[in-house]
């Protein structure tokens, strides 16, 4: 007789299951606002490009666990900026795992920023900023040092992250890019030499692997000098 295929796990089980193995203890509440943003994330991506994921898996696995391994590269950070949110990867996420935090969604897209808003004001999260534009180094001066870190996932070669950042970043903030498995070319480089114009210390790289499926990722880090 062949064996029966196994029931696909229950995505919040797939979720809980990858949390336990980031070191994370995932409440119920916590979950079920994860679960609420599931459903909303696959609803409006039938209308509005919010992701190129297709299955429930991939979104747990490549968005919300991809977003929670980043949890201990920020420490004690009060305060963060999350640039070019898109579908609040991984900035969302992470307030959801840590509601204490200071929350600045940045995101330049009309339809992306209205999604931004309409999960925040449904799961009614407090401290939680959406701000519909394309940073420039320009506005970011004008922001002024007011965040303890400043992330982005996959959005900006790191010498332009770096640029826009550090304007934004307090004494001893961290700013940090995502950038996947791997660089480009001569991207670090370029990073570093302009690190110490901009009052940031050299980028360091940290490589790590999602939980479930091994996938690589890369983090880029760097801080503002004291």
């Amino acid at each position: 007789m062949m064996p029966q295929a196994q029931p696909d796990i229950a995505p919040m089980d797939l979720l809980q299951e990858g949390a336990t193995a980031l070191g994370l203890d995932l409440g119920a509440a916590t979950v079920g606002q994860f679960d609420f943003y599931l459903t909303q994330l696959k609803l409006w991506n039938t209308r509005v490009n919010l992701t190129g994921l297709k299955t429930d898996r991939d979104m747990v696995v490549k968005h919300f666990l991809d977003s929670l391994a980043v949890l201990p590269f920020l420490s004690s950070a009060r305060s963060l900026a999350d640039l070019g949110s898109g579908a609040g990867f991984p900035g969302l996420a992470l307030k959801l795992a840590r509601p204490e935090l200071k929350l600045t969604l940045v995101e330049a897209r009309e339809k992306k920023a209205a999604f931004l808003e309409y999960l925040v004001s449904c799961l009614k999260l407090r401290d939680v900023t959406v701000v519909q534009t394309h940073l420039t180094v320009e506005e970011a001066r004008e922001w002024g040092p007011r965040f303890e870190a400043v992330v982005s996932r996959a959005t900006y070669i790191l010498l332009r992250f770096l640029e826009v950042t550090a304007p934004l970043l307090l004494p001893g903030g961290l700013a940090l890019a995502l950038k996947g498995p791997h660089l480009a070319g001569g991207e670090l480089e370029a990073a570093t030499t302009v690190s110490q114009l901009l009052g940031l210390t050299p980028p360091r790289t940290h490589y790590y692997q999602l939980p479930l499926n091994g996938e690589p990722r890369l983090a880029v880090m760097s801080y503002r000098r004291r």
